[in-house]
């Protein structure tokens, strides 16, 4: 039973990890109706930032939080260089050039720090904790812990500040926000910002989780969020959450009953079977199309 509870906490903190890498997603598709496919390689050269950045002496808490706010300049970045030329045209127009933008990043970080996978440093300790006569990992505790306070300061943020209010009638209705003096643009930059900064945090927690950082880390990550975001329903903000913690807590089911190689397969499985139940995800509500 305890390794069941461990294992079970273990994908609790691999899915709060989900989570925050797929609030991303979700805020750009809740105001834009857009997919940014960019989003997974903007994380990978932010958690490369936070790598670099401890190599070269800096503490680890201003490192992460200078590579998080490294992530949401290159957020922001994609966002006016490779989305708002194209945002009003076809809907794969923008998506075509956020893959074109996640490729360019991809390249750029391979020119700086090679293809090859490096070891990020342990900065959570894995001490086993006891709790009421269970062995827990203290990681996977702390993860979940840092994974909470951030999504809920930034569900504070979007729902109980003026930012928040103004970017919800965003997400409502675009032209009419803009014609009511919302400055649309810079809600948009902003929001692009905020997933940026949560997307690298996550990241981060990634790479200490698996003791790596590598360039297709972009690729996984743009996978395990855009599969958490469907899985809670896209364009959710507790439903990006909830999803997150739902595919880790799957992964680690497929771990234990078929084994560490069927993870992904499994998990993935059950998801397509979630969305042919219910294809607005766990926690979407189906809404009429936007023009």
């Amino acid at each position: 039973m305890d390794y069941y509870l461990e294992q079970l906490s273990n994908g609790i903190a691999v899915g709060s990890i989900y989570a925050l890498i797929a609030l991303g997603y979700s805020l750009v598709y809740s105001i834009l109706n857009l997919i940014n496919f960019a989003h997974g390689y903007v994380i990978m050269v932010g958690a490369f930032v936070a790598l670099a950045l401890l190599q070269a002496g800096l503490p680890a808490i201003p490192a992460i939080f200078l590579a998080c706010c490294a992530g949401a300049l290159i957020a922001m970045g994609v966002e006016r260089i490779a989305y708002r030329p194209v945002r009003h045209s076809n809907r794969i127009v923008p998506m075509i050039s956020a893959l074109g933008a996640g490729l360019v990043l991809a390249a750029g970080a391979q020119l700086i720090w090679g293809p090859e996978v490096h070891a990020f440093p342990q900065l959570i300790p894995r001490v086993p904790v006891e709790i009421g006569g269970v062995t827990l990992s203290s990681q996977s505790l702390i993860i979940l812990a840092i994974s909470l306070v951030l999504v809920a300061a930034a569900s504070w943020f979007l729902h109980r500040t003026r930012f928040g209010i103004a970017a919800q009638c965003v997400c409502q209705d675009l032209a009419t926000a803009q014609l009511m003096g919302i400055p649309v643009n810079l809600i948009i930059v902003a929001v692009y910002a905020i997933g940026g900064f949560l997307g690298v945090a996550g990241a981060v927690l990634f790479a200490m989780y698996f003791n790596a950082v590598f360039i297709q880390m972009g690729l996984l990550a743009t996978t395990k969020a855009w599969a958490a975001a469907m899985l809670g329903g896209i364009g959710s903000f507790s439903g990006a959450f909830w999803g997150g913690i739902l595919l880790g807590l799957a992964e680690t089911a497929a771990v234990m009953t078929a084994g560490s190689a069927y993870r992904d397969g499994v998990s993935l499985a059950i998801i397509v079977l979630v969305l042919l139940l219910k294809p607005n995800g766990l926690f979407g509500t189906a809404s009429a199309e936007r023009s």
